[in-house]
């Protein structure tokens, strides 16, 4: 019974020892004065560290502004919030962060082009990433009034690095935004002008400017509406599907969505050039006289279709007709055309866009949607294949005048 005793006791004496140097541990560090690395309460997070955010911008509006995101200072309450306080009853000043639950009031951060900032509001857009590919959401406060507004709408919402310090009195806020405002609204305005649009265009406003809006966002294919010049309801959800399409904003809650500031007139200016619209729209309304002789040749009379829309996958009608005979043509869709986008389409969009060297792969941007590019490939081929059609009537006009000589 002896001799088992000691052999269990040289098994267990090992282990005895092993807890005893980790209770000296757990004493050294808990009785230790070297601040040890803070947690958060949601999960095991050593601070600092760096985390990418997409930030936008929102401000407290004032009766009497010049301008209202929305078209009026109800409206824009209804958006931003009256902003004297926030969620945790801190008063709102430039820089105060609304942040998701999973950070605490209190976090600090740092921000480039911002400075230290603080987390004390929460917000109905302000949420934590749910999807692959997307990043946690934060909203800095601009100000009040025009000013705040004029901020907000130049921050407009981008993707950041952002250092994350945790709650942390030790650490001072400095946010610096009157600096970020004047130095980088004066290279966005005046070193990179938008030369379509040299200004804002505002809800409620009508002028020849918008009208311009309106005839580039109708053949961009986002705007159905008539081109009167009015921005009212229906320029307003053409300029926001042409934002989210160009990554300024990702749904409605997202402050200057449907407005037509400095960051969408400046990707105005790049759809352009990819889009030579002029030209586009007047080589469109062009008819030859070759065009009126071919349509008295049985074998050459044709109506041709011009795009002027984008189109994509779950879209119908005689837009996607004209696509499908089209595609048809080209040998890439091989069924009866039906006017539906369906899957077929969007692979025989994607075959011809792969042709064209638009796209590699279906994970690319832009594959199995007809976008301006693939618009404009389009009817560059519809329009050769007219052009070839009218000189060929020309030439058997010539030859039947020549032969009657």
């Amino acid at each position: 019974m002896r001799s088992l005793i000691i052999k269990e006791y040289k098994f267990i004496r090992p282990l005895l020892s092993f807890l005893a140097m980790e209770l000296v541990v757990l004493v050294g560090l808990l009785t230790s004065t070297t601040p040890q690395p803070q947690v958060t309460f949601a999960e095991d997070v050593a601070y600092p560290y760096i985390k990418t955010f997409t930030i936008s911008a929102y401000y407290s509006p004032l009766p009497g502004q010049e301008y209202y995101v929305t078209g009026t200072y109800e409206g824009d309450i209804t958006l931003n919030g009256n902003g004297t306080n926030g969620a945790d009853g801190t008063e709102v000043y430039p820089g105060m962060i609304a942040a998701p639950k999973s950070y605490e009031f209190g976090t600090k951060m740092y921000i480039p082009g911002v400075g230290v900032v603080a987390v004390h509001d929460r917000g109905g857009a302000i949420v934590a990433a749910n999807t692959e590919g997307k990043h946690d959401r934060l909203d800095i406060w601009m100000g009040y009034g025009d000013t705040g507004l004029d901020r907000a709408l130049n921050w407009g919402m981008r993707t950041v690095e952002v250092t994350v310090y945790g709650v942390d009195d030790s650490i001072i806020e400095d946010a610096y935004l009157e600096g970020f405002s004047d130095a980088e609204k004066f290279i966005k305005e005046v070193v990179l002008a938008p030369s379509l649009f040299t200004s804002d265009l505002w809800y409620g406003s009508q002028n020849d400017d918008i009208e311009r809006l309106q005839e580039y966002l109708t053949v961009l294919g986002y705007y159905k509406g008539p081109i009167d010049g009015y921005y009212g309801d229906d320029t307003t959800e053409a300029v926001f599907m042409f934002q989210v399409d160009q990554g300024i904003v990702e749904d409605w809650n997202d402050f200057g969505a449907g407005h037509f500031g400095i960051n969408s007139r400046s990707a105005m200016d790049n759809a352009i050039d990819v889009l030579d619209m002029e030209a586009e729209m007047q080589k469109i309304e062009a008819i030859s006289s070759g065009f009126q002789k071919m349509q008295s040749y049985s074998d050459l009379k044709e109506d041709p279709y011009y795009f002027t829309g984008a189109l994509a996958r779950g879209d119908s009608g005689s837009d996607v007709y004209a696509l499908q005979e089209e595609l048809a043509n080209l040998g890439y869709f091989m069924i009866e055309p039906t006017g539906y986008y369906g899957e077929v389409t969007e692979h025989a969009v994607f075959k011809f866009q792969q042709k064209l060297g638009v796209v590699e792969t279906m994970d690319d941007q832009g594959a199995g949607v007809v976008g301006p590019t693939t618009m404009s490939n389009l009817n560059e081929i519809v329009r050769d294949r007219i052009d070839a059609k009218s000189y060929i009537a020309v030439k058997r006009e010539d030859e039947v005048y020549l032969a009657k000589e």
